[in-house]
């Protein structure tokens, strides 16, 4: 599989001081959605399983991954997805041993057992929600994936071809071909190390691949900037 994401890499890795800077200046990524955030990860290693997940589910939700009403998104009962995670338990104790830096095809088809089991969204669409709840399950080799910064900055558009498999194959190329390349960079690395050790300034630094996650929403922002210029320039 070729690497279709070498001038996002050059680009991340080239202005992730500016992204990182434009991403914590903006407020509305506060509130509950970072704090669940944060107290799952909290809890990642508790004996209490069943809570851990009901933080999972209650960071979705405050991701907007729920929305109230007939419109937009729906997630499962927690019933359903609480069950789900039960059945594939095993597999996500294996795949939290996971060195990204080296990653087998076993475990490959680990984490595609994980992915291809969960279920949260009640619609047809599993690569964003799914992604979100490893991105909690897994922090060491997964990262959040939406629509709206996620595909927009590496695909161009925002769209998801509905199926398991094929969702699975996005998921697998996003992360394996950018997602880890870029955290396999030694001065990348040492940089994103230094902003995660600050957390009182960069509460969202959680992991290597979330800090690659809020440097694509920082380059989304500045992206929105520019186009909001270029129509009021005409």
């Amino acid at each position: 599989m070729m690497n279709t994401y070498q001038d996002k890499i050059v680009d991340i890795l080239t202005n992730a001081e500016k992204y990182h800077d434009k991403f914590y200046k903006v407020d509305k990524f506060r509130g509950p959605s970072l704090y669940f955030h944060r107290r799952t990860l909290e809890m990642i290693n508790s004996p209490n399983f069943e809570l851990y997940l009901e933080f999972i589910y209650a960071t979705l939700a405050s991701w907007g991954m729920h929305r109230m009403g007939q419109g937009g998104s729906k997630m499962h009962s927690f019933e359903v997805f609480k069950d789900s995670i039960m059945r594939i338990r095993e597999h996500i104790r294996v795949a939290r041993k996971i060195d990204y830096q080296n990653v087998s095809e076993t475990e490959w088809r680990i984490i595609k057992e994980i992915f291809q089991n969960i279920k949260v969204m009640a619609s047809g669409t599993s690569l964003v929600g799914n992604s979100k709840v490893m991105a909690h399950l897994l922090p060491n080799i997964i990262s959040p994936i939406d629509r709206e910064y996620t595909l927009r900055y590496l695909k161009g558009n925002t769209n998801i071809k509905n199926g398991i498999d094929v969702e699975w194959g996005m998921m697998r190329e996003i992360i394996e071909k950018f997602f880890v390349l870029i955290a396999k960079d030694t001065v990348f690395i040492n940089k994103a190390n230094d902003w995660i050790e600050n957390q009182s300034d960069y509460p969202w630094d959680t992991s290597i691949f979330k800090v690659i996650d809020n440097l694509i929403i920082g380059a989304g922002l500045i992206a929105k900037e520019k186009k909001k210029k270029r129509k009021k320039a005409y």
